[in-house]
């Protein structure tokens, strides 16, 4: 919907359709691995690193914290 009027979609998945975490999580598979290995990249202790650093998913969305 645009402005009142209604265009159909024809491509892409619809919103609020159950395919579309299953796509989001096969997307982000592999994020929280990258994230501790971004940890290890950082100055300072790398243990606190990796704890300082938290990613929170829930369906297809995403939260990273620091």
């Amino acid at each position: 919907m645009d402005k009142g009027n209604w265009f159909p979609t024809e491509e892409g998945t619809p919103q609020g359709g159950v395919i579309s975490p299953l796509l989001a999580n096969i997307a982000l598979h592999g994020m929280e691995t990258e994230l501790m290995n971004y940890a290890n990249t950082l100055k300072g202790r790398k243990k606190e690193n990796k704890q300082a650093l938290s990613l929170i998913r829930y369906a297809d969305d995403f939260v990273i914290l620091p």
